[in-house]
C-alpha cells in the first residue's frame, strides 16, 4: 500500500476514469457522489490494497493517449477502458468506485444517501419475518400492536 506522496497518476485521469465507470444519468455519477474523494481518502490512509497496481494502470492508460485521457471523446475513453476490463487494477478501481458510490454517507461519499434512494434502499433493521411495518402508526416503542 502507498500514500498520497507515492501516487504518480494524474488526478484528471483518475477522475475521468471514475466518471466513465459510474457516469451521471438521472442520478449523480461517481464524481458528483464523492467517489473520487472517498477513494483518495482510503488511499491516503494506506487502505487501498495493491494501490501500486492501480497507480501503474492509470499511468499506463494516460501514456496511451496524446492529449491526456480526460480530453478524449467519451466513446474513445470507453473503448480504452473496455480493453482493460479484465486487468486487475481496473477491476479493483471498479470495486472501490462501487464501494464509494453505495457507501454509508458517514463514510465520506454518497451525500444525502442519493444512491440508496436511486435503488430504493431504506436503511434500518427489519422487523419480523416480512420486514418493517409500512405504517408507522402500527408501531409503538419498537413493537407491533398485537
Amino acid at each position: 500500500m502507498s500514500d498520497a506522496k507515492d501516487r504518480v497518476f494524474r488526478l484528471e485521469t483518475f477522475r475521468a476514469v471514475l466518471d466513465r465507470i459510474i457516469p451521471a444519468d438521472d442520478y449523480p455519477g461517481a464524481l458528483d457522489n464523492g467517489v473520487d474523494g472517498f477513494i483518495l481518502s482510503l488511499w491516503d490512509a494506506g487502505l487501498v490494497a495493491d494501490s501500486e497496481a492501480i497507480d501503474r494502470g492509470l499511468v499506463d492508460l494516460e501514456a496511451q493517449t496524446l492529449g491526456g485521457f480526460a480530453t478524449l471523446l467519451l466513446e474513445e475513453q470507453d473503448r480504452l477502458l473496455a480493453e482493460r476490463k479484465d486487468e486487475a487494477w481496473f477491476r479493483m478501481l471498479c470495486e472501490l468506485a462501487a464501494e464509494g458510490f453505495y457507501a454509508d454517507p458517514a463514510n465520506g461519499a454518497n451525500p444525502d444517501a442519493v444512491s440508496w434512494r436511486m435503488i430504493g434502499y431504506r436503511p434500518g433493521l427489519p422487523e419480523g419475518p416480512s420486514g418493517p411495518s409500512e405504517n408507522p402508526q402500527d408501531v409503538v416503542r419498537g413493537r407491533l400492536w398485537a
